[in-house]
């Protein structure tokens, strides 16, 4: 049993990191009105430094891959935020970002998984993708229980993720 309460999620464990750490992970042009929407609502309750989204988190200066693998590795909880785009968003040879090791998105989601962080979908105006829409190694995440972020529910959805993942929190081991 962990001994984080939700009220001590985010306090400094030896050592200057976050005792517990909540991953937004999201695709750039795919609504991140609701990555930021999201990471808002979460640091008003745990505290900015508990929460990582990469543009406010990773430091100028800062190696991004290994900022961004090791905040997942640091995390109890990855949010995958799912937009309309999310799952067709182009590469430079036209093929879906998803479909390639180096998609970032990809890679997030798959050190999670690995690390075995416990990976919530957050959808956008978007449908959990098909277990056949995803390349097999994440196609796990289209058995995840989701939560939705809609625009005209905002206020309620944002109040029950952030609840959502205070629970979540306080039933997690360290």
């Amino acid at each position: 049993m962990s001994t984080d309460t939700p009220a001590s999620v985010g306090r400094r464990q030896p050592g200057g990191r976050p005792s517990t750490r909540i991953f937004i992970s999201y695709r750039t042009g795919d609504e991140p009105f609701g990555a930021a929407l999201i990471d808002t609502a979460l640091s008003a309750r745990f505290g900015p430094e508990a929460v990582f989204r990469a543009p406010r988190s990773i430091r100028p200066g800062e190696d991004f891959a290994h900022a961004i693998l090791t905040a997942v590795e640091q995390s109890s909880v990855l949010l995958a935020v799912i937009g309309p785009r999310w799952l067709d968003a182009a590469g430079v040879h036209g093929r879906p970002r998803l479909h390639s090791p180096a998609d970032w998105v990809r890679r997030e989601i798959l050190h999670a998984f690995h690390n075995r962080v416990r990976v919530v979908p957050v959808l956008l105006h978007a449908n959990l993708p098909k277990e056949h829409e995803l390349p097999p190694v994440i196609a796990q995440l289209s058995s995840h229980q989701y939560l939705r972020l809609h625009h005209r529910y905002a206020p309620a959805d944002l109040e029950r993720l952030v609840d959502e993942v205070d629970e979540l929190l306080g039933g997690l081991p360290e």
